[in-house]
């Protein structure tokens, strides 16, 4: 199977980008990639619990449907210690420091920075 890489820096109270970076992960899941969207920045707030409970149910709704369709996301260890997640949104994700990205990354047909 084909892989896809998105490397995210979006702030989850950007919902239009926000709910991009969702719709575009999903479509590329539906057309049968494996894809993996990397959290880093601002962008590991979207799967902080404490800001997940707050977005609109909209970007929830996205959200859910990407996992559903198989996207896998993952947190960067750095910006999870600068901004101190404690708990995620979700069990499965995964925490990984950007070499492990990279080396995804590097083996993906794709790789989409928003």
């Amino acid at each position: 199977m084909d892989k896809a890489a998105f490397l995210s820096t979006v702030p989850p109270a950007d919902s239009a980008r926000t709910g991009m970076l969702l719709d575009y992960a999903s479509a590329a899941a539906a057309m049968g990639y494996e894809v993996l969207v990397f959290l880093a920045l601002d962008g590991v707030l979207l799967v902080k619990k404490e800001v997940f409970e707050k977005l609109s149910e909209n970007i929830k709704k996205k959200f859910e449907n990407a996992v559903k369709l198989g996207v896998k996301f993952v947190a960067c260890s750095a910006a999870v210690q600068g901004y101190e997640v404690k708990n995620f949104c979700r069990d499965d994700i995964d925490v990984w420091g950007v070499g492990s990205f990279y080396d995804y990354a590097s083996t993906a047909k794709f790789v989409i920075s928003l």
